[in-house]
């Protein structure tokens, strides 16, 4: 419903505007035959929206059968009650017009009873005027389209998001364990330290009382064993930091995550509604 109402409300300010939605009849070229239609302008509305717009409604709403022929969407031979009871050639092709900053489409739609027999108002008031209904309902149609491409866009960049989430999960866990398994190396490492320093302790006493040259040659050999474990322990340190720091990094990137699905997700109800 919401979609409907935000369509609607696009519609009804594009229709106000002095400009909006004037409907004529035109002459266009198809190769080298001149064919008469007719034509309005979408204003601020890239020719790419407004074709696909126009794709979708006759393919997929009115089930018709197309091919692109000598720049135009072409539809031969088919019933399109929109327009009336007969069989119809349809023509449509789209035109970019306007200056840079106010881009529009033009649109150039022929139907034809055949043999390049093309409706007007002299040669067929009654279909005539239901071409016309049928392109000032195309600004409503546009926004419809419009808004059903921006719920396909939001479902696809939360489907993202939430896939962005889960492998940000999975760091933040293998962050985690290494940040466990190197506190659990340096609680090893400190009292493997703790160890060397107790011995030098009570060796150097028994080599105050001794002087056993034995004693200092051993006393010397685990103080380097203490030093490799101290330089051991201020690289587990400063990995540690360097860990925490990426911790850190991830847990905002979750949050702007979280923040940025919640965000879409709100948009995306709102125009399901």
């Amino acid at each position: 419903m919401m979609k409907k109402i935000i369509a609607l409300f696009a519609f009804v300010s594009v229709m106000c505007s002095l400009s909006a939605q004037k409907v004529s009849e035109t002459t266009t070229l198809y190769g080298k035959d001149q064919l008469t239609g007719f034509t309005t302008n979408i204003e601020k509305t890239p020719v790419e929206i407004v074709e696909n717009t126009l794709v979708n409604k006759f393919e997929g709403k009115l089930n018709l059968k197309g091919s692109k022929k000598k720049g135009f969407h072409v539809y031969e031979n088919q019933t399109c009650p929109t327009f009336g009871e007969a069989r119809y050639d349809i023509y449509f092709t789209t035109l970019e017009v306007g200056k840079k900053k106010n881009k529009g489409t033009q649109v150039i739609l022929v139907v034809s009873t055949g043999n390049m027999n093309c409706i007007t108002f002299s040669t067929d008031p009654r279909t005539s005027r239901n071409i016309v209904s049928f392109l000032e309902e195309l600004q409503y149609d546009v926004e419809v389209y419009k808004t059903d491409m921006r719920i396909e866009q939001l479902k696809n960049e939360i489907a993202a998001l939430e896939k962005e989430r889960q492998s940000i999960e999975k760091d933040q866990a293998k962050v985690k364990d290494k940040i466990t398994a190197t506190n659990d190396e340096m609680k090893k490492n400190a009292d493997l330290v703790e160890k060397k320093t107790n011995e030098i302790t009570r060796l150097q006493e028994r080599y105050a009382s001794s002087h056993d040259a034995a004693l200092k040659e051993q006393i010397s050999t685990i103080a380097k064993e203490k030093q490799t474990l101290l330089k051991t322990q201020a690289k587990l340190q400063k990995s540690l930091l360097g860990m925490n720091d990426e911790l850190y990094k991830l847990t905002n990137k979750l949050a702007a995550n979280a923040k940025a699905i919640e965000e879409k997700t709100a948009e995306l109800k709102k125009l399901q509604r």
